[in-house]
């Protein structure tokens, strides 16, 4: 009997530990249906654009195909669809302003242009100059300080962009 009673408390313990942590949030699916004040499941960000979990205003839990949504916010965190290399992948949002947005998936950056191009940020040095200061040519003083590698820093390039 006591160990039964020291198993149902070791599991309610482990539970209690490993519970399951949810963010307000919305949900916008491609048929831009707005799903507005539920509770989204947190996850880490490669879990995050590959499943979502959240608990809609009857309290129940729903687990809809990733592929049917196009933009969601959980928290302070926003994860959107973009399109790269002719497929529409879900990614976080790390940076947005008026002129540029930065992207994270998979350990991969995506720049873009808002309403316009979008390249994904090369990750070897020679490369991610090259690209970047071509891309950002209508810039270029900050055109200029990442060719000569004084800005390597993709968020705080974005973020001087979008000041310009």
């Amino acid at each position: 009997m006591k160990l039964k009673i020291i198993t149902l408390l070791l599991i309610a313990f482990t539970i209690s530990i490993y519970g399951q942590e949810f963010e307000k949030g919305t949900i916008i699916t491609k048929h831009y249906d707005t799903i507005k004040d539920v509770k989204i499941e947190k996850m880490s960000d490669a879990k995050s654009i590959l499943h979502i979990n959240y608990i809609d205003a009857n309290g129940m839990m729903q687990s809809p195909d990733i592929e049917t949504i196009k933009y969601y916010k959980r928290g302070e965190e926003q994860f959107c669809r973009i399109y790269n290399s002719g497929e529409m992948i879900l990614a976080k949002k790390v940076a947005s302003g008026e002129k540029l947005n930065l992207y994270l998936r998979d350990n991969s950056f995506y720049i873009e242009k808002v309403y316009d191009e979008l390249i994904k940020v090369p990750s070897s040095s020679n490369k991610f100059k090259k690209v970047l200061s071509d891309f950002l040519s209508e810039s270029p003083q900050i055109a200029d300080k990442i060719k000569s590698q004084e800005l390597q820093d993709i968020v705080e390039i974005v973020n001087l962009y979008n000041k310009g």
